[in-house]
């Protein structure tokens, strides 16, 4: 499989990387968009990033936003990511008073292959911005006690997750989540 990782600015690229061992991946910032031809990959990976917020930078991150809004490819969305994906379909976002970090619990309302039979897990989150409610295009999949962890697009492949799969790998269900994204789209 080769998929292009879109980097945000992620500090977490290494181990994004190690997720897609067995997969060709590229990675590119998101500014070089432009330069390459997603559909000459099987997924895209929006990474997570902490340079700037997303929202007020709709207009700076317009490559990434056509990227998801035009693109047939699968998108996986990582925090930064995720963040891009809900305000490319007209989601809101919220700062939170204080930075959410560390291990935090996730619930699943909305069963889907992406999280197999799994109810509860935990996940490794560092974010200020969240999603209350997505826009209509997009479904809640799983929320914890800060508003929506994971969406999916009703009609494409096109998912996202507030928190990072990549991180603690030994300690939460993130690389799981991950992986059956991967499973998902082959």
């Amino acid at each position: 499989m080769k998929v292009l990782i879109v980097d945000n600015g992620t500090s977490y690229l290494p181990q994004l990387e190690n997720l897609l061992i067995g997969s060709l991946s590229r990675a590119i910032k998101y500014s070089e968009i432009d330069s390459i031809d997603a559909d000459d990959f099987d997924a895209v990976v929006l990474s997570g990033g902490h340079g700037f917020p997303v929202s007020g930078n709709e207009e700076r991150l317009q490559k990434e936003i056509s990227l998801v809004i035009d693109s047939k490819k699968p998108i996986f969305g990582i925090c930064f990511g995720f963040e891009v994906v809900a305000r490319a379909f007209g989601a809101k976002l919220e700062l939170m008073q204080n930075k959410e970090r560390g291990i935090l619990d996730i619930q699943v309302v909305v069963p889907d292959e992406l999280f197999l039979n799994i109810q509860n897990f935990q996940v490794f989150e560092s974010h200020r911005w969240v999603v209350k409610e997505p826009a209509e295009d997009l479904m809640v999949l799983a929320r914890s006690k800060d508003g929506v962890e994971a969406i999916k697009h009703k009609t494409r492949p096109i998912y996202g997750v507030q928190f990072h799969p990549e991180m603690f790998v030994e300690k939460t269900c993130g690389s799981e989540v991950f992986h059956n994204f991967l499973n998902v789209i082959k």
